[in-house]
């Protein structure tokens, strides 16, 4: 009889990674586009030399190195304080009972979900939950469940490129940002809203237009938009009900109920507290 825990992990489904594709493709090939004309934009020898560096950064991430650091940089994230790493330890020993979760590392990030995933080995617990945690306003088993939570979305979530595609995508989730805060400030008027909502009809009136112009290939572009703005939020919908649904702390030995509650009690209990961001050293699985 194979034992479980040292089987080689089961190949991922097929249709969860071309879901994940279907999220993650469009954003690659826009940040792509765009880093052309970044470096397009760049004098010759400049350009050159970002076009050297980004692929060796994209080398280096493909391969699984410099994840730590890569983390730490993007997510701000840093290691548990000497104060925090016991309390830690026995939610994470709760969590990983019976598991492999070697190599798996835990941070603590100050924004972001409660709990969250970076790369192929790094779980992002929110500071302020461990202070609740802390303050005894959660308990060790709701914070293991969360924990429970995020190793099954490193499990399931097939995060081998993920610090690729987020570094790869700086471009346009900076557009994204920018155009997400006019958005909040503008979604207070109706015509705004109205505007989007239709955005199908107009959409088709300047394909339309454009194909009578015979400006190609700008009906395409303009489709492809209108096309893509409904699809992708359905996509990124559909992919995390797959990781909610997969990656559920019951296939981890983990109640369900224990994780919902904490993850109610987290958001109720988190936001009267507030740590300092103090220098930590690392919380790994012994």
């Amino acid at each position: 009889m194979t034992d479980p825990i040292a089987a080689r992990r089961p190949r991922p489904a097929p249709n969860s990674l071309l879901l994940k594709a279907a999220v993650v493709l469009p954003d690659a090939i826009i940040s792509s586009l765009l880093w052309l004309v970044i470096i397009a934009a760049l004098p010759p020898v400049v350009g050159f030399g970002v076009t050297v560096a980004g692929l060796a950064v994209a080398a280096v991430l493909a391969a699984g190195l410099g994840e730590d650091l890569t983390v730490q940089l993007l997510y701000r994230a840093r290691r548990a304080t000497p104060t925090e790493a016991p309390r830690l330890a026995v939610a994470w020993r709760l969590a990983t009972h019976g598991l492999d979760a070697d190599g798996v590392h835990l941070r603590i990030v100050t924004s972001g979900p409660p709990v969250g995933t970076a790369g192929r080995r790094h779980i992002l617990l929110r500071r302020d939950v461990v202070d609740a945690y802390r303050a005894n306003q959660v308990t060790a088993r709701q914070v293991a469940a969360m924990i429970a939570d995020g190793l099954g979305r490193l499990r399931h979530g097939h995060p081998r490129f993920d610090l690729l595609f987020t570094v790869w995508t700086i471009p346009w989730d900076f557009i994204q940002g920018v155009a997400y805060a006019i958005g909040r400030r503008l979604a207070c008027l109706p015509l705004v809203q109205f505007a989007w909502r239709i955005r199908f009809v107009v959409g088709t009136i300047a394909v339309i237009l454009e194909t009578q112009a015979g400006r190609w290939p700008s009906p395409i572009i303009i489709g492809v938009f209108i096309v893509l703005s409904y699809l992708m939020p359905l996509w990124r919908r559909s992919w995390f009900r797959h990781l909610d649904g997969s990656a559920t702390p019951t296939s981890l030995n983990v109640p369900f109920e224990q994780s919902t509650q904490s993850k109610t009690s987290v958001q109720n209990s988190s936001a009267s507290c507030h740590g300092n961001g103090l220098r930590a050293r690392a919380l790994t699985p012994r």
